[in-house]
């Protein structure tokens, strides 16, 4: 797993709250997707970083397919508001077969134009992603309290 800010107790605490979500309610195989991608966001180059993160406000998760796509809207520690979608094709996460783009929302933006990225699958906005992923981030903070 890439992590473009080199920060491994952050990537620590994503894995952690991660586990903690297997067998409940909240599991889901896009969470794993999910992870990668906050894993992978740069405060430096995106603008923000997973600790940044308040609420997710939206979530979509492409149509199914042999490849995954999803991202998601949040609410940053600040006030400002932040996107963040990912792709992931057949060798789930490698280098070169996936990517991400994520950056701060205008003033008047609900969400971020996504049609413009050449060869993304369909998808439509999910709320039930959004709570899971909400769940995922009240989790990441518990991390924190941990050993």
């Amino acid at each position: 797993m890439s992590k473009p800010d080199g920060n491994e107790a952050v990537a620590g605490r994503i894995l952690a709250a991660r586990r903690a979500l297997r067998g409940t309610p909240w599991d889901g195989h896009d969470l794993d997707h999910f992870v990668q991608v906050l894993c992978r966001l740069d405060p430096d180059r995106h603008g923000f970083g997973v600790l940044d993160l308040v609420a997710i406000e939206s979530a979509w998760v492409g149509a199914t397919g042999e490849a995954w796509s999803g991202g998601f809207v949040g609410r940053l520690k600040d006030g400002r508001r932040a996107h963040a979608d990912g792709r992931a094709g057949h060798a789930h996460w490698a280098d070169g077969d996936s990517d991400i783009a994520a950056g701060l929302l205008g003033g008047g933006e609900r969400h971020p134009e996504l049609g413009a990225r050449h060869g993304w699958q369909d998808h439509a906005w999910d709320d039930g992603m959004a709570r899971r992923l909400n769940e995922l981030l009240a989790r990441i903070d518990t991390a924190a309290d941990g050993p």
